[in-house]
């Protein structure tokens, strides 16, 4: 999923504001339930795509790996796309 936060701009489409939606971890259609513990809050573009696809974390060695495979721009980007999420 996009990491998507409300109010900002889509990741897909910078002209409108997120909306975030509530989704289940695990589809229903796979046994998941509307329990608190078994739904997030995704954003209205992923949570439409999902169509009951369950994407696992990656865990962190696997982002790292993901991460030093991308270009040095795409790096860039991530970096200031984190330090805007993680304000401090």
């Amino acid at each position: 999923m996009c990491g998507a936060v409300a109010g900002e701009a889509h990741p897909y489409d910078p002209t409108r504001k997120t909306r975030l939606h509530i989704g289940h971890v695990l589809d229903k259609s796979l046994g998941g339930s509307d329990d608190a513990n078994n739904l997030k809050a995704i954003c209205s573009v992923c949570n439409e795509g999902a169509a009951n696809v369950t994407l696992q974390r990656p865990d962190l060695n696997k982002l790292l790996v993901q991460v030093r495979r991308a270009t040095a721009a795409d790096q860039r980007e991530l970096l200031k796309w984190l330090k805007t999420k993680f304000k401090e």
